[in-house]
C-alpha cells in the first residue's frame, strides 16, 4: 500500500512536507489487503503520535473527530492543553503548561490545517454526527479515535465508545450506503500501523446487540492486532 498524504490548502501541504522530514512514514500491516474510500475508520490515539501519522501519511482523503475543545478559541486550547492532555500525560502541572506553551504554536498551525469535525460530550453530539455524515456524503472518509483516555493514553487500550457505531447507523439511515469500517492500531514502538479486516453496518445492526458491547469488541481486536508481527 502507498501510504501518502492528503491534500489540503498550498500552505498546509507545505508545512506536512516540513513535518515529512522530522516525522517518519509507518510500516504498514494491512490483513484486509487493501482500503475504500466513503469509509470509517477507527484507531488508537497514542497521545500525537497517531493523528500525525495519518494526516501525513494515510493515502484516503478523511477529516478527524477530535476533541470540540481543538476547535475553539486559541485561549480554550491552550487550557486545554495546559489543564488536560499534558496533564494526564505527565502529571506534573508545571511540566504540562511548559509544554502547552512550547508546543502550542505548531499545535494551532496542525489543528488549523486538518480542520477536525469536532466532537461534544453532551447533546451537541448530534451534530457531530449529522456534519460527518454530509461529509461521508461526498466519498470521504472520517478516522475517528475511540478510546476512552480519561486516564491518558494506553498501549493496552481499555474502554472504546460506541460514536462511530451510531455515526455508521445515521449514515446507513440516511443513505443505504452498507458502509465498511475499519479497525487500526499503530504501535508506537516499532513505528506500524495494523489495519484489520473490515467490516460493515449491516452486519453490525443484524448483530442485534448493544453498541457499547460491540465497540468493545473492536478495542479487544485493536489489542490484538497490536501484537501482530510483519510475518504472522
Amino acid at each position: 500500500m502507498e501510504y501518502v498524504g492528503n491534500k489540503d490548502t498550498w500552505f498546509f501541504r507545505f508545512v506536512k512536507k516540513i513535518m515529512k522530514i522530522f516525522v517518519r512514514k509507518p510500516k504498514v500491516i494491512n490483513l484486509n489487503g487493501g482500503l475504500e474510500e466513503n469509509a470509517i475508520y477507527i484507531s488508537n490515539h497514542v497521545f500525537s503520535l497517531a493523528p500525525v501519522k495519518h494526516e501525513l501519511y494515510f493515502p484516503i482523503e478523511f477529516k478527524f473527530w477530535g476533541t470540540h475543545e481543538m476547535a475553539l478559541t486559541w485561549k480554550q486550547r491552550w487550557n486545554y492543553l495546559a489543564n488536560e492532555y499534558f496533564y494526564v500525560k505527565h502529571g506534573n502541572k508545571f511540566l504540562a503548561v511548559l509544554l502547552a506553551t512550547l508546543s502550542f504554536p505548531f499545535v494551532t498551525i496542525f489543528y488549523n490545517g486538518i480542520k477536525l469535525i469536532p466532537t461534544y460530550p453532551n447533546g451537541r453530539m448530534l451534530k457531530t454526527i449529522k456534519d460527518s455524515a454530509d461529509y461521508l456524503s461526498n466519498g470521504k472518509s472520517i478516522i475517528i479515535f475511540p478510546e476512552n483516555a480519561k486516564d491518558g493514553y494506553k498501549d493496552k487500550l481499555t474502554e472504546y465508545f460506541a460514536g462511530f457505531l451510531t455515526l455508521a447507523k445515521h449514515y446507513y439511515k440516511k443513505t443505504n450506503h452498507n458502509i465498511k469500517i475499519f479497525n487500526m492500531y499503530f504501535r508506537r514502538q516499532d513505528n506500524t500501523l495494523i489495519i484489520d479486516k473490515c467490516t460493515d453496518i449491516e452486519t453490525i445492526l443484524n448483530d442485534g446487540r448493544d453498541f457499547k458491547i460491540i465497540a468493545n469488541e473492536f478495542k479487544d481486536k485493536a489489542n490484538e492486532l497490536a501484537k501482530i508481527q510483519p510475518n504472522n
